[in-house]
């Protein structure tokens, strides 16, 4: 029994580093999955500590982008606990400090953090529950705004500064186009136009 779980009901579903390596950061639930751990532990003594436990009646869903470490050792969180995914902010002991995103609508992705300016930048759908935008919001949770103009769906990708984002936008008329963007939204230039003649 590692850590205090039973191995015949346990499943080990994400692993990482904390960000001075001093740690192994890892996510346990039940096979059921009606509940997801964060842990840290000591990977010289294998001493654990449970940073919070998220429940429901139902399943929670594991994240790949879980967590995502600020400079200070507090992270950012991606949840379903209410039934829309959404954001909160954590301090470094695993105690809750914010919701930063709420509302009838999901953060489907965390695509970067600027910590200067204090802006954490995502995909979601609080435009369109069918195609997501990008958007960013100030990690206190003030200040959302939607990126993204043109409709239909759009996948970013920053740069790790989080300066600059290249997105990847199509429509139901229009296959996959690339443009570069700044991160206030604003089209720097346009990388491919994906131009269908047959579509014109």
């Amino acid at each position: 029994e590692a850590a205090g779980y039973e191995p015949t009901d346990f499943l080990v579903v994400r692993v990482s580093w904390s960000p001075d390596s001093r740690r192994v950061v890892w996510q346990g639930q039940n096979r059921e999955q009606t509940y997801l751990d964060l842990n840290a532990s000591d990977p010289s003594t294998g001493k654990t500590t449970r940073l919070f436990r998220e429940t429901t009646k139902a399943w929670v869903e594991a994240f790949d982008d879980n967590p995502r470490w600020l400079k200070d050792g507090s992270f950012i969180w991606r949840s379903e606990r209410t039934g829309w995914s959404h954001l909160y902010g954590y301090a470094a002991d695993g105690k809750l400090v914010k919701q930063i995103t709420s509302g009838p609508w999901e953060v489907r992705g965390i695509d970067a953090v600027d910590e200067v300016r204090g802006l954490v930048y995502f995909h979601g759908t609080e435009h369109s529950h069918v195609a997501e935008h990008v958007y960013r919001v100030r990690l206190d949770g003030v200040g959302l705004k939607r990126l993204s103009e043109a409709e239909g769906s759009h996948g970013p990708s920053f740069n790790p500064q989080a300066t600059l984002y290249i997105d990847r936008w199509s429509d139901i008329n229009t296959p996959h186009q690339v443009r570069l963007h700044s991160s206030d939204g604003a089209q720097v230039r346009v990388v491919d136009e994906n131009r269908v003649a047959a579509l014109s």
